[in-house]
């Protein structure tokens, strides 16, 4: 299984994606842009790291460096995926984020964690959280993640997170979680 087929799988039942693509009219399709968005965005910053069972998938980079999708998938994203009605609250969601991450100068920010349904509890996530920990020690920065479901909080947690804040942002009650560098 590849990269793509992993974050298309993972990526049907995202409380954030359908907040921002909406769960109607060519729903697969729409998930298929966000699916090639997040690999376009990670594969630029050298951000992507598939466990070696081809079950789960980080995606991750630092944001001070941080290269953007290609500017064809991220207006094809915004377009086809979120639309004109979505837009502004998307925006928005985004821009109230960004407020928690401000509070750094430069951090390295996991954009996506996921295991697939099938593969949850072998062990999967511990690879993913290697990979990002150790490009942790290379860049020597905190790591930070959102999420706005509590049991993926607990799995933060579990890893190695701690919630730094929690806010509600967009309706949605949300952990703003942190990895230190130590």
């Amino acid at each position: 299984m590849n990269a793509l087929e992993i974050l298309k799988e993972t990526l049907v039942d995202n409380r954030s994606v359908i907040f921002s693509i909406g769960s109607k009219g060519f729903f697969r399709f729409k998930v298929w842009l966000v699916a090639h968005f997040l690999y376009s965005e990670a594969t630029r910053n050298q951000g992507v790291f598939i466990d070696s069972n081809n079950e789960g998938i980080i995606c991750f980079f630092e944001a001070k460096n941080k290269r953007s999708a290609t500017f064809v998938t991220e207006l094809a994203l915004i377009i086809f995926g979120i639309g004109t009605q979505r837009i502004m609250r998307v925006w928005l969601r985004k821009r109230e984020v960004h407020r928690f991450h401000s509070q750094w100068e430069n951090y390295i920010h996991c954009s996506y964690l996921a295991v697939r349904k099938s593969a949850r509890g072998h062990g999967a996530i511990f690879e993913l959280r290697d990979a990002l920990f150790q490009f942790q020690q290379e860049k020597q920065l905190p790591i930070l993640i959102e999420t706005t479901i509590e049991k993926n909080k607990r799995v933060y947690e579990r890893i190695g997170f701690r919630v730094h804040e929690e806010r509600v942002v967009s309706g949605f009650k949300t952990y703003c979680m942190v990895k230190d560098y130590k």
